[in-house]
């Protein structure tokens, strides 16, 4: 598959919760909405943020595949 152009837009928010414990660690959480359907992910690592993003790239397609920073 030759892949010309395409974009998919994920708005990632990542907040903190504190422990009603004082000696435990904070929660960190994340949310995760892929903006060409608007659906929303809960999730508890940047593993499973990959994950999602992964999972629309299979989706739609797009094999192989690399990632890169330009």
């Amino acid at each position: 598959m030759v892949v010309t152009e395409w974009r998919y837009r994920f708005l990632l928010d990542v907040w903190a919760e504190q422990r009603a414990v004082g000696d435990l660690p904070a929660v960190v959480r994340a949310r995760v909405r892929d903006l060409s359907g608007d659906e929303i992910s809960y999730v508890g690592s940047f593993a499973e943020v990959e994950a999602i993003v992964e999972a629309r790239l299979d989706e739609a397609g797009i094999r192989p595949r690399r990632w890169e920073r330009s």
